[in-house]
């Protein structure tokens, strides 16, 4: 089967953050059997490429090409509040997502659009032009996207066309249906988490250092300030405790002022995007892993939470707010600690409760690892993907 895929954000290499959970499971698609064409926008790299099997064509959107902007890695939601400039460049982009396409992928068995809004532009036309049926991955930005810029006439039409769409949790199915999308065309499928991977390993610990971790895009939606904010009263009891968060993004200054304003700069530490390879080591060397995702200011919130999969996969307990798709993972008390977002004063009693019942938490940490690898593992993910592929064929 030849699997063509259009999505804004796609990775430059192996452990490029940019899109990495679409990647792994094309490359697990890739490694059952079939061909995968990635279709892109141009984020600095190469133009075309083969990663780990999957072919990547990278397509420029806006002329002089050196004001490229609306497709760096912050996402098109933050970026495009960069001025009037990358405002336009949504135009210019549906435009050559549609041109390229239409001439890269009209030989595809299948479409699949991750991000319907800005890129099922193409699969309507490839379905319309050469009868390629085409479904939908929404990862929840685009419905938040349509509604704040009046776009949801245009989202329930690329849905209503499509031969399916897929959610990646119950709370971004119940946001599309909430905004009047077809239910009966919507399905939920996760994302996963490479099982072989992502594993417990014998690691060194300091015994005298209890290391939380939290790990995503400094972005407001993450809800980093409100851990960073937790801490001072975790610390009051427990002064043994660390927290690293992994990662970067616009808000990174934000973030370190707030940890040197609190006094934390000996307990709390930012370490920027690291490779795959580190950051296994890295979850293997921690304690709890702490996911404080939020709804922000634009009403945007996670869709699922694939970090938390990654280190429930590598025998860690983990906490998480009760917003988006973390629920769809946690099950609080059993395969995790759930939290009211924005509330730094639980977040600190959850993790001070964590530190004094290390029962409680090795069995979280059991039935964690026992779920992913039963419900969340690439190979499970990509079947299910599959059936789908094959479904709209007959």
């Amino acid at each position: 089967m030849k699997i063509g895929i259009i999505s804004s954000a796609y990775p430059d290499f192996e452990d490029d953050p940019h899109g990495i959970f679409v990647h792994r499971l094309m490359r697990e698609i890739v490694k059952k059997g079939h061909e995968v064409h990635v279709l892109a926008p141009y984020t600095g790299g190469e133009t075309e490429y083969t990663l780990q099997g999957v072919l990547v064509q990278r397509f420029h959107y806006f002329y002089p090409r050196r004001f490229e902007k609306l497709s760096g890695r912050a996402g098109m939601i933050d970026n495009v509040k960069e001025g009037f400039l990358v405002k336009i460049q949504v135009l210019t982009f549906l435009f050559f997502n549609v041109v390229h396409s239409l001439l890269k992928l009209r030989k595809m068995d299948v479409i699949h659009v991750q991000w319907p809004i800005p890129n099922g532009l193409g699969g309507i036309f490839l379905k319309k032009i050469y009868g390629i049926p085409y479904i939908n991955t929404i990862h929840g930005e685009e419905v938040h996207l349509s509604k704040r810029y009046h776009l949801l006439f245009a989202l329930r039409w690329l849905v209503n066309n499509s031969s399916k769409t897929i959610t990646n949790s119950t709370a971004t199915r119940k946001f599309c249906l909430e905004a009047g999308l077809d239910g009966d065309k919507i399905e939920v499928i996760p994302f996963g988490v490479d099982t072989d991977f992502f594993r417990p390993l014998e690691v060194y610990k300091d015994e005298n250092i209890f290391q939380i971790l939290s790990v995503g895009y400094l972005i407001e939606r993450k809800g980093f300030e409100y851990l960073i904010r937790a801490m001072p009263q975790v610390l009051e009891e427990h002064a043994n405790a660390r927290l690293k968060i992994v990662g970067s993004g616009p808000l990174e200054s934000e973030l370190k002022e707030l940890i040197y304003e609190l006094e934390l700069g000996d307990e709390v530490e930012i370490v920027k995007n690291i490779s795959d390879d580190e950051l296994l080591m890295v979850y293997n060397s921690a304690d709890l892993f702490v996911l404080p995702s939020i709804v922000d200011s634009q009403g945007n919130t996670e869709g699922l939470g694939v970090v938390l999969l990654e280190a429930m996969a590598c025998g860690l307990p983990v906490m998480g707010s009760n917003v988006g798709g973390i629920p769809d993972i946690i099950r609080d008390g059993e395969t995790g600690i759930l939290f009211i977002e924005k509330d730094s004063s639980m977040i600190a009693e959850k993790i001070n409760l964590a530190l004094e019942n290390k029962p409680q938490m090795e069995k979280i940490a059991t039935n964690g690892i026992n779920e992913v690898k039963m419900k969340f593992s690439w190979d499970t993910i990509a079947k299910e993907y599959l059936d789908f592929y094959k479904g709209v064929l007959l």
